[in-house]
């Protein structure tokens, strides 16, 4: 596995990285001062969103690169269980999904161009890239400037497509009626997993949609016994990707695991907001799903969330199964009363038989 770093994760502007990574290594070294190897960031992004996928792709860098230093992708934000890239893992059943590739001896997917000061490199892509699901920019390892300070390991940034409900009214093929198990990962301000029940039920003639979303605890009523182990009080049992006894509060592995999850309402950890959008279908069968913002109270731990925006692509799996990736954002997150900045992260999600983890609040339909 080829370790990267990741300006996103940290809850940095990747420009705003240098000045850390230079008091970091002015601290340790009792040196005067640190210059880092070039600084990448995507023109345009805030918030870890774009607003136009038609509009050339554009980086830059915060001092001249080497052009032949220069090599990245924009793929399809894909991981293993172990957060590796499908170019990183050992499975050779998975395989990247590049949109754009360039290094000194390759372009594929558009035609990229880097200026005479080396700071800028803009592209026309040939495919407009797709809005929904998460993507990643990945720097390969050796960007340098002129002074040969270089990156030792892959830099990744986080984006995506903003998906806007103001011009969508279309019909669309996506069930009218359905219940989803929404994992979101949430990487900043803090480190967090959230899992939601959903009940969504869509107007096919115009892909408008209202949905009410339930916060998803591990069901403490499934027995280990049934695999022959003995769980604590404290803990719950899971059964998805393996039978173990956990904390209550240990994260999904993955959509499959909805079976472990039961929907809870009740004050005050329990939780529930409706969430409105629309649904635009693609020319290659998949949808793609925006929401208007909403703001979502959680009374303990004493948690609110402005202006909470989900953005995903949906498409049907080798089973017929409608699973989706995405991501998660909101204007502020408020841990208490005190602000702890914009809220980034990532979705999937998947259609779920209904009533198949117990009775999921419906949505108003007034």
């Amino acid at each position: 596995m080829r370790p990267f770093f990741n300006a996103n994760s940290a809850g940095l502007n990747p420009l705003a990285t240098r000045s850390v990574v230079l008091l970091i290594a002015s601290a340790v070294c009792g040196c005067e001062s640190y210059d880092s190897p070039p600084i990448v960031e995507i023109v345009g992004l805030s918030q870890g969103r774009l607003s136009d996928p038609a509009a050339p792709f554009a980086l830059f860098f915060s001092e001249p690169v080497k052009p032949e230093s220069l090599a990245f992708k924009v793929v399809l934000y894909e991981t293993d269980s172990e957060g590796r890239f499908f170019d990183e893992d050992e499975d050779p059943a998975t395989e990247l999904k590049v949109f754009y590739r360039s290094d000194p001896a390759t372009e594929e997917g558009g035609i990229g161009q880097l200026d005479e000061a080396r700071r800028t490199f803009t592209t026309t892509l040939a495919a407009t890239l797709p809005v929904g699901p998460p993507l990643a920019l990945l720097i390969e390892p050796g960007l340098a400037d002129d002074a040969d300070r270089a990156w030792k390991v892959r830099q990744l940034v986080k984006f995506g497509f903003d998906f806007s409900c103001g011009d969508v009214t279309a019909p669309t093929t996506f069930p009218e009626r359905g219940q989803y198990f929404f994992v979101i990962d949430v990487d900043k301000p803090v480190s967090a997993q959230i899992q939601l029940l959903a009940d969504i039920r869509v107007d096919p003639a115009s892909g408008d949609f209202v949905g009410q979303f339930t916060n998803a605890d591990r069901n403490r009523e499934i027995d280990c016994a049934l695999y022959g182990l003995t769980c604590k009080d404290t803990e719950a049992c899971r059964t998805v990707p393996d039978p173990g006894c956990v904390p209550p509060s240990e994260r999904a592995s993955n959509g499959d695991a909805y079976v472990d999850f039961v929907a809870n309402v009740t004050p005050p950890t329990g939780y529930g907001f409706t969430v409105r959008g629309c649904i635009a279908d693609a020319a290659d069968g998949s949808h793609s799903l925006g929401n208007f913002a909403v703001d979502v109270v959680v009374l303990s731990p004493p948690v609110t969330v402005k202006a909470i925006n989900l953005q995903s692509s949906w498409v049907a799996d080798d089973q017929g199964v409608l699973r989706a990736s995405g991501s998660f954002t909101a204007e502020q997150v408020f841990l208490g009363t005190s602000p702890s900045g914009a809220g980034v992260g990532s979705s999937i999600a998947r259609h779920i038989p209904t009533d198949s983890v117990g009775p999921v609040p419906e949505p108003p339909l007034d």
